[in-house]
């Protein structure tokens, strides 16, 4: 790691996970095996203060450490990441992501390349945990329309975790707005109305390699839904809340189409698809469940219990 001054990314990293939580682990000792050529930091805030944290402090000089208070949300723990980040770009993962071979470089040739309209580049995100149609089955619940091949070039969107940002993109932006909600819905939609783009490419690869139980996943699932339909219109729109309601009701069927034809469109992971239906069929349920929760009561204290 050569000095902080010189860092050309900065990568932001909220460790949230409460099940396989050494997996950061993994994914930092993958980080140190990149291109030499594109000098990183970590700015890696923690909100669980375990001895994983310790041994990240003492082991892992690039990182940047942040003890967030343990009931931060992840989106305020970024932005205080973004506070502290020194890099020409801003990428964004998470705690349970490993990046594969020439991560960094492909981030950096496709910025470099990009036209100067591009606010953000992304990737595709592919399985890292597949050893039982669960862990297929919470992975293709989030990431079938993620999976490669991406598009090549503008794209309408790019996965929040596998994404890298001009640090021009954050210029002008209320700090607030970076904390209130996940940058998806929050950053991504003023910069569309700026007339900035987002750019993809096949060669930005990241594994996604969360490990996690039926109970979690369940739980994520809720709040995650929750919180989207919460947010999704102001407190007194309340018939819109009531139409949006009634409409969740349909979404377990809609849901399970669209990830299927996600994965017949890129003709990819057919049969792990059909080993998973169980499973996606009690996530579906929990997802409409969820909103039709958020558009009732709004999201709650849902934000804070994302990981």
């Amino acid at each position: 790691m050569t000095a902080r001054e010189k860092v050309i990314f900065s990568i932001l990293i909220g460790r949230v996970s409460t099940e396989d939580r050494d997996r950061i682990l993994q994914a930092l000792d993958a980080l140190q095996k990149q291109n030499q050529d594109c000098p990183y930091e970590v700015v890696l805030a923690d909100r669980l203060h375990d001895e994983i944290t310790e041994k990240i402090s003492v082991e892992y000089p690039e990182v940047v450490l942040i003890r967030s208070d343990k009931n931060a949300t992840l989106p305020a723990m970024r932005a205080d990441a973004l506070v502290a980040a020194t890099g020409a770009y801003i990428i964004v993962t998470e705690d349970h992501c490993v990046p594969g071979d020439g991560w960094l470089r492909a981030f950096y040739k496709t910025l470099l390349t990009a036209p100067d309209d591009v606010a953000a580049v992304g990737g595709c995100v592919e399985n890292g945990v597949f050893e039982t149609p669960l862990d297929w089955a919470t992975f293709l619940c989030e990431y079938s329309g993620s999976v490669a091949p991406a598009s090549e070039g503008y794209a309408d969107d790019v996965p929040g975790m596998n994404v890298a940002y001009r640090r021009t993109a954050f210029e002008g932006i209320d700090e607030s707005l970076l904390r209130r909600g996940f940058w998806e819905t929050t950053l991504h939609p003023i910069l569309r109305q700026r007339g900035q783009k987002f750019y993809s490419s096949n060669t930005i690869r990241l594994n996604h390699c969360k490990k996690f139980s039926l109970a979690l996943f369940c739980r994520q699932r809720y709040v995650y839904s929750r919180y989207y339909a919460g947010i999704r219109f102001p407190p007194n729109a309340l018939s819109k809340r009531l139409i949006a309601m009634v409409l969740s009701v349909a979404l377990p069927p809609l849901l399970l189409w669209r990830m299927r034809t996600n994965l017949a469109r890129k003709n990819r992971l057919g049969r792990e698809f059909l080993t998973a239906v169980p499973y996606l069929a009690l996530f579906v349920v929990i997802w409409a469940a969820g909103e039709i929760a958020g558009y009732v009561t709004g999201p709650g204290g849902a934000l804070a219990e994302i990981e």
